[in-house]
């Protein structure tokens, strides 16, 4: 399958060789600039330069579309791919809204196209044999997932420099950004939980640089800490009440040990450590799977439309309730 690329950041770097590993074949770009577009394509041998979305959208060298633009242009990219006939595989997240997320499925059903957002958690070999070693575990009862990674563009910005990177009106957010590795394993592993809550904080431009959700499941529940302020030293867990399982790296993860009541520890799976160049070929062998199957209604659709409701209620939540905290606060301030 001959991709067109949307973006020419770090991952877009990272898609080229890892579209060939899984065996697809790169073969163009576009870029908003059109100086760094072509430094792309020449760099990686791609055919292709667009000068538009338009153009890639509408470009008969191309069978699908790899979008990973700022996620505030994901929806206008992603739908002008779909509305040309192209298969779509989206960095995430899909779009800003449940109802922008769904109107993508809509789309991409309605011109029978596969839209697959690439979580590469889901996707990674290594959470199937977590799911196989959960029975365990017994009686779970709580998990908690964490991934904080303190951004290399936060120094700039305690500079005064402001880029995408912590820009709130690009549709980004530490939770869309971060926290959805935690959050989608979560879903993966245990399904709809039946209240969400939580806290997070904010940057003095309002943008969400971090914070904790907790997922109640009723019997059980996980919290899922994430960060682009701070960086992670601890593994994440699933705690059972015959043993826990702890996990290296939420989102690449590659050591998974077991840990009876007693105290006996076991490895389950063990390599090298990986970063996301490493395990960005899952989701696109798993996007060219569902393709080569024309399986437009895959399963991937409930989860990324859960997720999106999920995040959406509650940054809205949390942006209303933080607002309200800081009025009644200068209100009672008694030095006011």
């Amino acid at each position: 399958m001959r991709f067109g690329i949307v973006g020419t950041g770090q991952i877009s770097e990272w898609f080229v060789a890892a579209c060939r590993r899984a065996g697809g074949v790169p073969v163009g770009v576009y870029s908003r600039d059109p100086r760094r577009g072509r430094d792309f394509a020449t760099r990686h041998g791609l055919s292709l330069v667009a000068n538009t979305m338009d153009a890639l959208a509408d470009s008969g060298e191309i069978d699908a579309v790899y979008v990973a633009s700022p996620i505030g242009f994901h929806h206008a990219h992603v739908g002008a791919a779909l509305a040309r006939g192209k298969h779509v595989l989206c960095e995430k997240t899909l779009a800003t809204s449940p109802e922008q997320v769904s109107e993508l499925f809509d789309l991409a059903a309605t011109n029978a196209r596969v839209l697959l957002e690439a979580i590469r958690p889901v996707h990674d070999p290594a959470y199937r044999i977590v799911a196989s070693v959960l029975p365990r575990l017994g009686t779970i009862r709580h998990a908690h997932f964490e991934k904080c990674q303190y951004s290399s563009r936060y120094p700039a910005f305690l500079r005064g420099e402001t880029l995408n990177a912590f820009e709130p009106a690009s549709g980004n957010s530490a939770l869309r950004d971060i926290g959805i590795y935690c959050l989608h394993p979560s879903l993966t592993l245990f399904g709809a939980p039946l209240r969400v809550t939580g806290a997070d904080y904010y940057l003095e431009n309002g943008f969400e640089a971090g914070g904790s959700l907790l997922l109640d499941y009723g019997a059980m529940s996980v919290t899922c800490t994430y960060s682009k302020v701070a960086r992670s030293v601890t593994p994440s867990v699933i705690e059972g009440e015959n043993g826990s399982l702890s996990i290296d790296s939420i989102a690449e993860p590659s050591e998974v040990c077991f840990t009876g009541v007693g105290g006996r520890l076991e490895s389950i799976s063990s390599g090298p450590t990986k970063g996301p160049s490493e395990t960005l070929h899952h989701p696109i062998e798993e996007f060219l799977q569902l393709c080569a199957a024309g399986s437009i209604h895959h399963p991937y659709r409930a989860q990324s439309m859960l997720a999106e409701e999920i995040i959406s209620r509650f940054l809205t939540e949390r942006r209303s309730t933080a607002a309200g905290w800081q009025s009644k606060s200068v209100r009672e301030d008694p030095r006011r």
